[in-house]
């Protein structure tokens, strides 16, 4: 149970509902055992001369506190269970929530398929929890309180005979809940592969089907189902002879009960009445007992899933707002600096990514990064939006530490194009617009066209409505790219971050795609990662990039004259399109 406790802030919520349902268990629980007491009565009245008015008399009240021990449970349920209801769904928000605060790191070492394990199989074993869980946990803690109660009243000595199979059932549900606790966390876990593969092979089934490996990947199923489905067989299994031992348990108390009341009725110590009436409260703790072994497998899973969510809740943010962050700052020009910047990933500080990076970038010009794979470029990008926290150094926006602005506040104000594109199965006009502030259709068209997409779209049957498969599946490559250049455009940024973002298109296209940027964004400070010399050849100024050192810095004709790395990087690039013209 106390890996339950970090659930009592969402308890301490909904608090009003869950005492009136502690008011409601205990009425029901009470106008239960007490309408026994009359059925007793009855039963001793034709056991004399009687008038039949006595006995329905009797009968009628038993049947009216029947009718309001149920009427309280209705309403026990309509408090607790719909409490559980409502935390589920505030778990869910706080769990999505802090997903999407959680860094890159944390995604590049966890699976996405476990992700929504836990966020749909084990939320609901702790809502079962919260919610059965609660309201049979205490409504056997009353039932057995009552029950006892009256048959102590009736007879102590019968309720003793009646509770020796008690100290046999606490050890039970004691060894017996352990192992469900293990066998339930195991069956968590097998079902989080079973997810993760399944949405791997669906998200990738293009690729499953070129290859052929249907057959493969279906055997990979199979084997986790079968592994699934053994774990659950066997919890299955252990469940059902708890419950069959509780059942058996129950029965085997009648006996003792029946034998020695038997004789009291003899012996004159005891009315007929009296031991139906005990006998009644006997079998009224059936099912509290039998619900024990019940809400002790809810209890395991829910520990169990507990465990898991604590995991994710436990991540944090690698960047926290801080008391110097300024929260008052709102708009931005667009100047870059770095001043002796450093960077290596957790455990590797003998492998540095970048080195004392020094670099300043005026507000509205047009930089360009080259050099070649693995040099640093994009990691470089990646800190100024702080999506990597540099190790080392410092980089200012507008003169300001970028650890002074909170995040929100920076990364709306920068537009990234990243190596690797998403888009959302919507229509082409949401994804452009996505993250704009400006709702009107006229954004859209500005930017796709900017994107050269504009010309694309409109040849689609249902233009910019046209709706997009998963990640975008009906457009080719180029038109993807675009897509989210134009989303970052429609943006509005006074920086532009494009991260190799035309390597899918055309050179003539890009080429287009860079005037168009410079025409139209003419104030905008634009930083451009691109492995093709003759888009970066017309920026202000050429970054160049070797082992994650800047090794040279100046415009397209200076590097030339300086017939170094650049240089060759150009005579190479002059090579392969001639070699290309030729064939």
């Amino acid at each position: 149970m106390k890996k339950l406790l970090s659930l009592k802030p969402y308890l301490l919520r909904y608090k009003k509902n869950l005492w009136l349902g502690f008011l409601f268990i205990i009425l029901t629980n009470l106008f239960a055992v007490i309408a026994p007491n009359y059925i007793g009565q009855a039963i001793d009245t034709m056991n004399r001369r009687f008038e039949l008015s006595d006995v329905l008399r009797d009968t009628g009240i038993y049947v009216l506190f029947s009718i309001l021990s149920g009427f309280f449970l209705f309403l026990v349920r309509q408090n607790i269970i719909v409490a559980s209801r409502h935390i589920e769904f505030d778990l869910k928000n706080d769990y999505y929530q802090h997903l999407q605060k959680l860094p890159r790191r944390f995604y590049n070492t966890t699976s996405t398929g476990d992700l929504i394990s836990r966020g749909t199989n084990d939320l609901n074993a702790i809502r079962e929890f919260l919610g059965p869980g609660i309201m049979y946990s205490l409504n056997t803690f009353f039932r057995l309180f009552f029950a006892l109660i009256a048959m102590i009243a009736i007879s102590p000595k019968l309720t003793l005979f009646a509770l020796l199979p008690a100290p046999l059932l606490s050890y039970s549900v004691y060894k017996i809940g352990s192992s469900m606790q293990k066998r339930s966390k195991s069956i968590q876990e097998s079902y989080a592969s079973i997810t993760n593969l399944v949405q791997e092979n669906l998200s990738g089934i293009r690729v499953v089907k070129s290859y052929t490996r249907e057959s493969f990947e279906i055997n990979r199923f199979e084997i986790l189902n079968k592994e699934y489905y053994r774990k659950n067989l066997s919890l299955g299994k252990l469940q059902a002879l708890f419950f069959a031992f509780l059942t058996s348990m129950t029965a085997f108390s009648l006996l003792p009960v029946v034998w020695v009341g038997g004789i009291n009725v003899i012996n004159g110590s005891m009315t007929v009445g009296g031991i139906a009436q005990f006998i009644v409260y006997v079998s009224m703790l059936s099912w509290p007992i039998i619900s024990i072994g019940w809400v002790t497998s809810i209890v395991q899973r829910a520990a169990s899933a507990q465990v898991r969510l604590n995991e994710i809740f436990s991540a944090k943010p690698d960047i926290d707002e801080k008391e110097k962050t300024m929260f008052n700052r709102d708009s931005f020009s667009g100047a870059l600096s770095f001043h002796n910047v450093q960077f290596h990933y957790p455990g590797q500080e003998k492998n540095p990514i970048l080195k004392n990076i020094t670099l300043d970038i005026a507000a509205g010009s047009k930089v360009a990064i080259v050099g070649a794979t693995g040099s640093g470029k994009s990691t470089l990008v990646n800190l100024i939006p702080r999506l990597f926290e540099a190790v080392g150094g410092t980089i200012l926006l507008d003169n300001q530490n970028i650890r002074s602005f909170p995040l929100t506040t920076l990364r709306e104000r920068i537009g990234f194009v990243p190596q690797v594109n998403f888009l959302f199965s919507d229509t082409i006009a949401h994804n452009i617009n996505w993250g704009s502030r400006d709702e009107e259709a006229n954004a859209v068209i500005e930017a796709s066209r900017i994107a050269m997409l504009y010309d694309d779209v409109e040849n689609f049957p249902d233009g910019f409505e046209t709706m997009l498969g998963e990640k975008g599946i009906n457009l080719s490559g180029g038109q993807k790219q675009r897509a989210c250049i134009a989303r970052a455009i429609a943006w509005k940024p006074p920086l532009l971050i494009l991260d190799d973002a035309l390597s899918a298109v055309d050179t003539d296209t890009e080429a287009r795609i860079f005037e168009a940027l410079l025409e139209k964004l003419p104030d905008t400070t634009i930083v451009l990662i691109s492995h093709r010399i003759s888009t970066v050849k017309n920026c202000d100024r050429i970054i160049v990039l070797k082992e994650g050192c800047i090794v040279e810095s100046g415009t397209h004709e200076e590097l030339l004259e300086h017939k170094q790395l650049y240089a060759e990087l150009y005579s190479q690039q002059l090579l392969e399109e001639e070699i290309l013209s030729l064939s």
